[in-house]
């Protein structure tokens, strides 16, 4: 048998091989475009697709109003948030607050003016990032930062409450403890 036709007989026995080995997708928001993508991207022949109602009893949705400019903008939002976590501090549940950068820039902001001295666990402690109680993540945040804010949070030893993230941030991490996920304007796609 010459050479090739041995390589090409190996290579049809793998690919019947591969096609006997269970392969599961799982996803949370892909539509269903991206659903067929993702099988076919896998190698997915003939896949059966299950479809589970997302509705659970601990999970709230909930939309509101906020201004367009100004003050107004994020105060209605924000301020809730601010009394919560200076009252609660490491009580107050791991919170996700997507945005575009100039808006979790804005939230940031907001939140080191008005918590000042209170913005470090506990009170008193070095005015460095990892005693703050909240943080941005963006592409622009230096990596060792990224890094740790993901290890941290990862690891459940973090101080952190609050992330003022765009999304840059969470793709692909598993962090369990998450309890709010706030979108301060619409994402840029239902994924």
């Amino acid at each position: 048998m010459p050479p090739e036709q041995n390589a090409y007989s190996k290579l049809g026995s793998l690919a019947s091989v591969s096609q006997k080995i269970p392969l599961l997708g799982l996803t949370a928001t892909a539509t269903s475009t991206t659903q067929r993508t993702i099988m076919e991207s896998l190698g997915m022949i003939d896949p059966m697709v299950i479809h589970v109602n997302p509705n659970r009893k601990n999970i709230y949705f909930s939309s509101s109003r906020r201004g367009n400019h100004g003050d107004d903008k994020l105060a209605n939002i924000l301020t809730p948030l601010v009394t919560d976590l200076c009252y609660q501090r490491l009580d107050f549940p791991l919170t996700i607050i997507y945005g575009t950068l100039e808006t979790i820039s804005s939230c940031y902001e907001y939140f080191s003016s008005h918590l000042q001295e209170e913005q470090y666990e506990p009170v008193g402690a070095p005015k460095l990032a990892q005693y703050r109680l909240f943080t941005q993540f963006h592409a622009q945040y230096p990596e060792h930062e990224r890094q740790r804010i993901v290890d941290e949070l990862v690891q459940g030893k973090s101080n952190l409450r609050i992330n003022f993230a765009t999304v840059a941030f969470c793709i692909g991490l598993d962090i369990k403890n998450i309890r709010q996920v706030i979108h301060i304007g619409l994402p840029y796609a239902m994924e």
